[in-house]
């Protein structure tokens, strides 16, 4: 099965569960998003982005699943509590560390 198919929305409820990584009020709230599938499992989606560069090159120039709708796609979880701790995971070993970096590459060409 290829990503499309696999990302089809006839494969989703609807449902869908907000995750944050909040943690105190010196801490931006950043948010994903877990969609349900049919089967039960979660896929947790990224959308919250400060830039198309970052966009760009967290999920794109990466080739990992991006959705217009649903953003970037992190990773599939079982429970409320697996999308929290893999979002927090995911904002602390990725995102903060992009956001943290002195410059991005097509940042250096704006």
């Amino acid at each position: 099965m290829n990503k499309q198919m696999y990302f089809d929305s006839e494969n989703y409820t609807g449902n869908h569960l907000h995750v944050g990584n909040w943690k105190d009020e010196l801490n931006p709230l950043i948010e994903g998003i877990a969609w349900v599938r049919q089967d039960g499992s979660m896929d947790l989606f990224f959308d919250d982005f400060k830039s198309d560069c970052e966009r760009q090159e967290l999920f794109v120039n990466k080739g990992y699943y991006y959705d217009k709708f649903k953003g970037g796609y992190i990773c599939t979880v079982n429970t409320d509590e697996e999308a929290y701790v893999m979002f927090q995971k995911w904002v602390d070993e990725v995102l903060y560390l992009y956001r943290n970096k002195d410059k991005t590459s097509c940042e250096e060409t704006e």
